[in-house]
């Protein structure tokens, strides 16, 4: 397996492993010292035992006429091997293995009882092979401290090795039934976080070739269902700027077309000889002048688009006055709001702080923001424009009667292309190009609406 899946997959595994393997040495070998721990407790009770009755009812000590008897005083449920030795290490007396009486025993055990000290001995029968376990006790003499003996109790370990040896296996067994489920749990983790990948990954492809349709289903709600939310909400944004921007051709298209028609039909006309009066031939002109002025206007305005978009704008600055500016665009724009019937008025403080700023951009955002005001408000209407100092800097207001913006759209309106449900000529490129200029400018353009009640476009500027 590789990726993710592997990855995880892989470090579950290992983990898992090294936990089950250090944890089951841990408990194996609490399990075989628990065994062989109650084994030695039980050989030394008996030996023990051996040397207290011994104590008790032999006062002679005189362990080579004694030993005999001192096996026979055992308790009949003794089930391990009992043997009495001298203090050469000579067995004397045997209760399970009596040919064995005679021989010098010579294990680790019997010699550190021999010294006094009591001793256990772990290991197996030279002739037989079978793993045994043995406890020495020392009989010593209470009024002279000398050791006259050693009480030896052997028990066979073959038993308890069987047992522990199929503990052992269940425990091993249990180890790897862990691992094999770690190991599936891993897999149906790593399946919940791949399947979605695998559908966002396919989605991202299909995005790349130009489906924006195609959306990432949610399987749950964590890092990646965001992730697939945020791929969402991007496939519908480039959606909507793909239309946008369709939109824009086609307007643009139509934008470019309808004056270039009037100036060609006007041109053709005038060719033709047919115009008979120079009231007409003046007429023809003025149209032919003023369609292309606004071809000249529409080729600006793709221009500057074409600038931003870009990054290549520069400002020209210079010491501005803005009250000065804003009377100059108000005396600029009012025959046309006489021709349309609207009330156009300015209210700008006196005392007005001049401003660093390219002066012809900013004419260029005050003119466009007040033609779109005349666009949309209707004849009998108002136009207010207002200048203030605050606290931020300078505010310059522009507000209209007129049919205002529907709140859908008002967090649109500045992006490029867009041009809202009011459809009216225009490129829906204005205000996107009039909020970068301001931008540049350090400032922000803010734009409150009602609908049928007007707008208010807030143009704030730094001192």
């Amino acid at each position: 397996m590789r990726g993710i899946r592997g990855r995880v997959v892989g470090t579950y595994l290992i983990i898992t492993f090294l936990s089950v393997v250090i944890f089951e040495i841990i408990l194996i070998y609490g399990l075989v010292e628990f065994y062989y721990s109650s084994i030695e407790a039980e050989l030394s009770r008996s030996a023990q035992s051996i040397i207290h009755n011994y104590s008790q009812y032999f006062n002679n000590y005189d362990l080579h006429r004694d030993a005999k008897v001192l096996l026979e005083s055992m308790p009949g449920n003794t089930v391990a091997q009992v043997q009495i030795i001298d203090d050469k290490g000579v067995l004397i007396a045997d209760s399970i293995e009596p040919s064995m009486e005679g021989k010098k025993l010579d294990n680790y055990d019997v010699n550190m009882a021999l010294n006094g000290k009591e001793a256990a001995w772990k290991g197996k029968i030279p002739m037989t092979g079978e793993p045994v376990f043995s406890v020495s006790f020392p009989i010593i003499r209470p009024d002279s401290e000398e050791v006259i003996g050693i009480v030896r109790v052997i028990t066979t370990l073959s038993d308890v090795n069987e047992i522990l040896k199929n503990h052992i296996i269940i425990l091993i067994s249990l180890g790897l039934c862990i691992v094999f489920l770690i190991f599936l749990t891993g897999l149906a983790l790593t399946n919940t976080i791949i399947k979605p990948v695998k559908e966002i990954t396919s989605a991202a492809k299909a995005m790349a070739q130009g489906r924006f349709d195609v959306r990432v289903s949610k399987r749950y709600d964590d890092e990646i269902g965001e992730l697939g939310d945020t791929l969402n909400y991007m496939a519908q944004e480039v959606a909507n700027q793909q239309k946008m921007k369709n939109d824009f051709i086609a307007s643009i298209s139509h934008e470019l077309r309808t004056p270039l028609t009037s100036i060609m039909g006007w041109i053709i006309t005038i060719n033709s000889g047919d115009i008979d009066s120079k009231e007409e031939l003046k007429e023809g002109l003025d149209i032919i002048e003023r369609e292309s002025k606004r071809l000249a206007e529409l080729v600006d305005e793709l221009l500057d688009f074409s600038k931003f978009d870009a990054g290549i704008i520069t400002l020209r600055k210079s010491v501005v006055n803005l009250g000065e500016l804003l009377k100059y665009i108000k005396r600029q724009m009012e025959p046309r709001a006489e021709r349309k019937g609207i009330t156009m008025t300015i209210d700008v403080d006196e005392h007005l702080p001049l401003i660093e700023a390219d002066e012809n951009r900013l004419k260029q955002v005050f003119i466009n923001i007040i033609d779109n005001s005349f666009k949309f408000t209707q004849k009998g209407g108002y136009i207010d424009i207002i200048g203030r100092k605050n606290e931020n800097g300078v505010l310059i207001r522009i507000e209209d009667s007129g049919c205002g913006i529907p709140e859908e759209d008002l967090p649109r309106v500045k992006q490029r292309f867009f041009k809202g449900s009011n459809v009216v000529s225009g490129s829906g490129l204005g205000l996107a190009i009039c909020d970068e200029i301001v931008r540049l400018h350090n400032g922000k353009i803010d734009i409150e609406s009602t609908v049928g009640k007007g707008t208010r476009v807030d143009v704030i500027l730094p001192v």
